[in-house]
């Protein structure tokens, strides 16, 4: 098993940072053409002298200079191929958020045309380097949802999808993930919340804030609670909030249970508010949380979905957002960091987002992580869904000494050293 932490997308490196290498290889290339011309001026000089070439090996000299030169031209080389390279980065990541506002926002997604126009005419191989790029992510990023059995992929919609013939459902799931699997930000869940009770289960002190990825999991709620809320205060006075959000309770939907396959399909298929979403809203309202407060989010699997949901509201102020095998992926601004956790073979995380966009999301602190095969080899790709397996990713994360995780590691011990209460409160939500 591999695990791997990217900045999510098709494009994992930042093409001006490539370019400024680049930049660097070409200079040093120069320096070594420099030197390469001073040491066949030596030789030169040495070989026109009287009887000093014997002596001091001549020979020698030219033949270093020629070793030096080859390898500022192998450098150039390589500097001129680290520069197309990066366009070609840049071209893949322009069209996919190009694709991405063409539905609600054209007038930006125009805009981009023409770097884009100014990238494709730099070099005649980069459009064809660019769309390979993005060719080759789209097969590597979903390796689960068709490898799972139908039925249980069923189950993951609603109910209704067991009415439909398995011979549809397959392609129909193929048609509705690339659309339905992202979420842009700005959006609004159409229809009227409905009507849940929330009730507190619980409220107590905690003695510190998460400070690594997998403490931020640990504290997504079990037993009857589905949402909780930590209110946490700051030296200043100023409070904050964390919303942690769990994923379906039953795949049987119309009963007391919010967090059921009905609120599943009013997420992903009708963009509605689902009684789960209006029950993790009142439990923010109930803990404190008022229109413009900063609320990060935590959810996993349908909870991811709630989340992405709040986090593109608007609502709040959301600068960090965590989903765990979620069927949806908010498409943040450059200041909202995302922290995607998912699994190639996992038919929710994976598969009913189709891998999520191709274009890089949020700031550059953003991170995608992914370990393959986490279902063990299965016959069945759920268990990569399941949140054992999640933790497993993110405890190996967390070792990891990836730069981005480390970073993460000191913008959350920095947060908890900050904050001198946290205040968790349990909600569990029913429809009446």
């Amino acid at each position: 098993m591999t695990l791997e932490i990217t900045g999510g997308g098709a494009i994992a490196v930042d093409p001006n940072e490539m370019r400024a290498v680049a930049d660097r290889m070409a200079a040093t290339a120069a320096r070594l053409s420099a030197a390469a011309d001073d040491l066949r001026r030596a030789h030169h000089a040495v070989s026109s002298a009287w009887r000093a070439g014997s002596r001091v090996g001549a020979g020698g000299l030219w033949a270093t200079a020629q070793h030096v030169a080859e390898d500022a031209d192998e450098l150039g080389d390589d500097a001129r191929g680290t520069t197309i390279m990066a366009d070609a980065f840049e071209l893949a990541d322009l069209r996919s958020e190009q694709q991405l506002l063409a539905v609600e926002h054209p007038l930006e997604a125009e805009l981009l045309q023409g770097r884009i126009d100014e990238l494709v005419a730099s070099y005649p191989a980069v459009d064809g380097m660019a769309l390979q790029l993005t060719a080759a992510w789209e097969r590597s990023s979903v390796d689960g949802m068709l490898d799972a059995p139908v039925d249980q992929l069923a189950a993951i919609l609603g109910d209704s999808a067991f009415h439909m013939p398995l011979w549809l459902l397959a392609p129909l799931l193929q048609r509705i993930t690339t659309s339905a699997g992202t979420i842009l930000n700005g959006t609004r869940l159409s229809g009227e919340a409905p009507p849940v009770v929330v009730r507190r289960a619980s409220t107590h002190a905690v003695e510190r804030a998460a400070t690594t990825l997998a403490q931020l999991t640990q504290r997504l709620p079990d037993g009857k609670a589905q949402v909780a809320v930590e209110k946490r205060t700051h030296a200043d006075g100023t409070t904050s909030f964390v919303a942690y959000i769990d994923g379906t309770r039953t795949i049987r939907s119309g009963f007391e249970e919010p967090w059921d396959s009905g609120s599943n399909w009013d997420l992903y298929i009708d963009r509605e508010q689902s009684a789960s979403y209006a029950a993790t809203m009142e439990a923010l309202r109930q803990a404190g949380a008022e229109p413009g407060a900063r609320v990060d989010l935590v959810g996993y699997s349908q909870g991811g979905a709630i989340a992405a949901a709040v986090a593109v509201s608007g609502v709040y102020t959301t600068s960090r957002v965590m989903t765990v095998g979620s069927p949806t992926v908010p498409v943040l601004d450059a200041d909202q960091t995302l922290i995607r956790v998912v699994h190639p073979d996992d038919p929710v995380g994976a598969g009913l987002t189709s891998g999520g966009p191709a274009a890089s999301i949020g700031s550059p602190d953003s991170m995608t992580i992914s370990r393959d095969d986490a279902a063990n080899g299965k016959a069945s790709t759920f268990g990569a869904h399941m949140r054992d397996a999640y933790d497993e990713t993110l405890a190996l994360a967390d070792e990891s000494g990836d730069a981005r995780v480390e970073r993460m590691h000191d913008t959350l011990r920095s947060e908890a050293d900050d904050i001198v209460s946290v205040e968790r409160t349990e909600f569990h939500a029913t429809r009446p």
